[in-house]
């Protein structure tokens, strides 16, 4: 049987609350979020990821491994925040994906604009310098 799904991607009905917790790499934030990213518990998110922007953790990765859903309000408050840290030259990048939280994403075209991994260990090796950067930096310098 297929799930139901709504406009806002939720299985339909379940309440369950939400849950973060904080992992700190080198120069990435990691937020791993477990439990539902809807209406109820956008405050929750917006003051999670606004601690650690105040922290100046410019670099943030978003683990949904344990979202079971999100809707409009979870992904406005992501991108919300995706535009608060690019004014920093950080980004928010987002890992785990389940098939739902993904076609959510797609639906209101939030899938352009952020960078998915399948991961969080891919996420925060995205955020390694390049070579390239590298010489960019050691030209700057001389």
């Amino acid at each position: 049987m297929i799930p139901d799904v709504g406009l806002n991607c939720q299985r339909r009905p379940k309440t369950v609350g939400v849950a973060f917790e904080k992992v700190e790499h080198d120069n990435v934030a990691v937020l791993k979020v477990s439990g539902n990213l809807d209406t109820s518990t956008a405050k929750q998110l917006k003051k999670a990821l606004a601690d650690m922007i105040q922290e100046e953790r410019y670099n943030i990765v978003v683990d949904l491994q344990k979202v079971a859903q999100i809707n409009y309000m979870g992904v406005g408050t992501l991108l919300e925040r995706l535009r608060q840290v690019r004014k920093f030259d950080g980004d928010l990048r987002l890992a785990g994906l389940n098939k739902l939280t993904r076609k959510c994403l797609s639906m209101v075209g939030a899938s352009k604009v952020f960078a998915v991994f399948v991961n969080e260990d891919e996420a925060v090796a995205s955020f390694a310098p390049t070579q390239e950067d590298a010489r960019a930096v050691a030209v700057h310098a001389q």
